[in-house]
């Protein structure tokens, strides 16, 4: 009995299939195309805003790369951070470069906005050899004659920026020619200088945008209007400047009757800290 019951094991695991199950059975294939999409499965990043620039310079702290962002040292004293993202453009002289090259104790300047309340790169300069020419746009502190310093508060980083002032530097209100001595404190005023390797940047032309008690005329459209704290801000499309308005002077019936996207024409005046609206009317009006 034990026998038989080996021999049929034995025959069991020696029998094969007839030859006919054998036989492979292969499905119907179908060839795969691949098509190649238009759209990328990454998010187009947007458009940085048109909004003022300005040029800040100073010597770099420390780099965050997980971040992307650097702590700045402003040559005019303080500290602030700025942000940094792939529409950041970095150079070093003429030559494009990258972030791995900003290094702590480099000395760079910077072309900044302001972007979701934190200070953004549109450009950053690593000096090389040579001068980086710059703009800011800001507020006079002090004009200091003896030494041909004037000092300015940065409107991006609200730091204070020396500048020195030579016989070259041409400085304009209007189109009125002035001298060194009209910059009084309170001053608004667009500066293009020269950044140089060692001491104070070199203003070369100063254009004065208004004084204390000076009147001014814009002609832009309705960006934002804050009633709580009473002011609009402007869009000037024909430079693509941006400028806070105070409706503190003009009667609540016309506060009400301002609307977003509207263009309009502003007669204000500029008292050292702000611009207040004396008269807004739309465009379509004051051309009747």
């Amino acid at each position: 009995m034990h026998l038989k019951l080996t021999v049929s094991l034995a025959a069991l695991l020696t029998w094969v299939p007839p030859a006919s199950s054998q036989t492979p059975i292969v499905p119907a294939g179908k060839s795969i195309e691949v098509v190649k999409s238009d759209h990328s499965e990454f998010p187009d990043v947007p458009p940085l805003p048109k909004v003022p620039a300005s040029f800040i310079g100073g010597t770099v702290e420390r780099v965050d790369p997980i971040h992307d962002r650097i702590v700045l040292r402003a040559f005019g004293g303080g500290h602030f951070t700025i942000d940094l993202d792939v529409r950041t453009h970095i150079v070093r002289g003429a030559a494009p470069a990258e972030l791995r090259e900003v290094r702590a104790g480099a000395r760079v300047y910077v072309d900044s906005i302001q972007k979701d309340g934190r200070v953004f790169a549109k450009t950053l300069h690593i000096e090389d050899a040579g001068s980086v020419l710059g703009e800011t746009r800001g507020q006079v502190l002090s004009y200091d004659a003896g030494h041909g310093l004037l000092k300015v508060r940065d409107i991006i980083s609200a730091q204070p920026l020396n500048l020195r002032l030579t016989p070259r530097t041409e400085i304009h209100s209007g189109d009125q020619v002035i001298k060194p001595s009209q910059l009084v404190r309170g001053s608004l005023v667009q500066i293009g200088f020269q950044g140089v390797s060692d001491g104070p940047s070199v203003a070369e032309k100063v254009n004065v945008l208004a004084q204390p008690g000076s009147s001014v005329v814009f002609t832009g459209r309705i960006a934002v209007i804050d009633l709580r704290d009473s002011h609009l801000t402007l869009y000037e499309q024909s430079g693509e400047n941006t400028f806070e308005v105070g409706l503190q002077s003009l009667p609540a019936s016309e506060r009400l009757r301002l609307k977003q996207g509207t263009d309009v024409i502003v007669h204000a005046e500029f008292d050292g800290n702000k611009y207040e609206a004396k008269t807004i009317e739309p465009v379509s009006s004051a051309s009747e």
